[in-house]
Protein backbone atom coordinates (compact mmCIF):
# COMPACT_ATOMS: atom_id res chain seq x y z
CA UNK A 1 0.00 0.00 0.00
CA UNK A 2 3.13 2.52 0.69
CA UNK A 3 4.40 1.91 -2.82
CA UNK A 4 1.03 2.53 -4.17
CA UNK A 5 1.00 6.04 -2.41
CA UNK A 6 4.68 6.97 -3.93
CA UNK A 7 3.80 5.87 -6.53
CA UNK A 8 0.42 8.39 -7.39
CA UNK A 9 2.21 10.86 -5.25
CA UNK A 10 5.47 10.92 -6.88
CA UNK A 11 3.55 10.95 -10.66
CA UNK A 12 0.86 13.37 -9.89
CA UNK A 13 3.41 15.63 -8.65
CA UNK A 14 5.42 15.41 -12.22
CA UNK A 15 1.93 15.98 -13.65
CA UNK A 16 1.54 18.94 -11.94
CA UNK A 17 5.19 20.10 -12.49
CA UNK A 18 3.97 19.70 -16.49
CA UNK A 19 1.20 21.52 -15.68
CA UNK A 20 2.66 24.81 -13.74
CA UNK A 21 5.23 24.69 -16.76
CA UNK A 22 2.79 24.66 -19.25
CA UNK A 23 0.61 27.24 -17.39
CA UNK A 24 3.73 29.30 -17.55
CA UNK A 25 3.56 28.86 -21.26
CA UNK A 26 0.20 29.90 -21.64
CA UNK A 27 0.49 33.65 -20.82
CA UNK A 28 0.83 34.22 -24.25
CA UNK A 29 -2.67 32.63 -25.00
CA UNK A 30 -4.34 34.93 -22.25
CA UNK A 31 -4.26 37.45 -24.73
CA UNK A 32 -6.63 35.92 -27.53
CA UNK A 33 -9.25 35.61 -24.44
CA UNK A 34 -9.69 32.14 -24.42
CA UNK A 35 -8.35 29.56 -21.65
CA UNK A 36 -5.75 27.43 -24.32
CA UNK A 37 -3.47 26.89 -21.75
CA UNK A 38 -5.98 24.66 -19.82
CA UNK A 39 -7.77 23.57 -22.88
CA UNK A 40 -4.83 22.03 -23.96
CA UNK A 41 -3.73 20.68 -20.88
CA UNK A 42 -7.02 19.06 -20.37
CA UNK A 43 -6.78 17.52 -24.31
CA UNK A 44 -3.72 16.67 -24.08
CA UNK A 45 -4.51 14.82 -20.43
CA UNK A 46 -7.46 13.39 -22.30
CA UNK A 47 -5.03 11.62 -25.17
CA UNK A 48 -2.55 10.81 -22.65
CA UNK A 49 -4.77 8.64 -20.34
CA UNK A 50 -6.65 6.84 -23.72
CA UNK A 51 -3.56 6.07 -24.66
CA UNK A 52 -1.83 4.46 -21.43
CA UNK A 53 -4.92 2.45 -21.15
CA UNK A 54 -5.92 1.42 -24.35
CA UNK A 55 -2.09 0.66 -25.41
CA UNK A 56 -0.30 -0.35 -22.04
CA UNK A 57 -3.28 -0.95 -19.98
CA UNK A 58 -2.36 -4.32 -19.71
CA UNK A 59 0.64 -3.54 -18.20
CA UNK A 60 0.91 -4.06 -13.71
CA UNK A 61 -1.17 -2.88 -11.73
CA UNK A 62 2.34 -0.08 -10.17
CA UNK A 63 1.83 1.36 -14.09
CA UNK A 64 -1.73 2.25 -13.51
CA UNK A 65 -1.28 4.20 -10.71
CA UNK A 66 1.47 6.04 -11.84
CA UNK A 67 -0.18 6.45 -14.74
CA UNK A 68 -3.47 7.81 -13.76
CA UNK A 69 -1.86 10.02 -10.77
CA UNK A 70 0.19 11.83 -13.72
CA UNK A 71 -2.91 12.52 -15.72
CA UNK A 72 -4.52 13.11 -12.42
CA UNK A 73 -1.76 15.44 -11.72
CA UNK A 74 -1.70 17.07 -14.95
CA UNK A 75 -5.57 17.56 -15.14
CA UNK A 76 -8.29 15.71 -13.67
CA UNK A 77 -10.22 16.26 -16.77
CA UNK A 78 -8.29 13.38 -18.54
CA UNK A 79 -10.21 10.77 -15.82
CA UNK A 80 -13.41 12.73 -15.93
CA UNK A 81 -13.35 11.67 -19.84
CA UNK A 82 -12.12 8.02 -19.53
CA UNK A 83 -14.46 7.50 -16.78
CA UNK A 84 -17.08 8.68 -19.43
CA UNK A 85 -15.68 6.55 -21.69
CA UNK A 86 -16.41 3.35 -19.98
CA UNK A 87 -19.97 4.27 -18.76
CA UNK A 88 -20.32 4.82 -22.54
CA UNK A 89 -18.40 1.13 -23.74
CA UNK A 90 -20.68 -0.72 -20.97
CA UNK A 91 -23.91 0.41 -22.60
CA UNK A 92 -24.84 2.51 -19.15
CA UNK A 93 -26.18 5.15 -20.92
CA UNK A 94 -28.82 6.42 -17.67
CA UNK A 95 -24.84 6.98 -15.95
CA UNK A 96 -23.25 8.53 -19.09
CA UNK A 97 -25.74 11.27 -19.59
CA UNK A 98 -26.14 12.28 -15.51
CA UNK A 99 -22.55 12.05 -14.55
CA UNK A 100 -21.76 14.10 -18.16
CA UNK A 101 -24.88 16.61 -17.22
CA UNK A 102 -23.95 16.88 -13.59
CA UNK A 103 -20.43 17.36 -13.67
CA UNK A 104 -20.61 20.26 -16.12
CA UNK A 105 -23.84 21.85 -14.50
CA UNK A 106 -23.10 21.51 -10.97
CA UNK A 107 -19.64 22.24 -11.32
CA UNK A 108 -19.92 25.50 -13.12
CA UNK A 109 -22.74 26.38 -10.47
CA UNK A 110 -20.31 25.44 -7.80
CA UNK A 111 -17.50 27.52 -9.05
CA UNK A 112 -20.16 30.20 -9.30
CA UNK A 113 -21.54 29.38 -5.91
CA UNK A 114 -17.70 29.46 -4.52
CA UNK A 115 -16.54 33.35 -6.28
CA UNK A 116 -20.03 34.43 -4.41
CA UNK A 117 -19.03 32.61 -0.83
CA UNK A 118 -15.10 34.05 -1.40
CA UNK A 119 -16.61 37.53 -1.57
Amino acid sequence: MILEFALVGLASGIGAIARYLFSNLSVVFKKIGFPLGTYLVNIIGSLLIGYFFGKLGNQSENYKIFATGFCGGLTTFSTYNFELFDLLDKHDYKHFAEYFLLSYGLGFVAVIVGLILAK
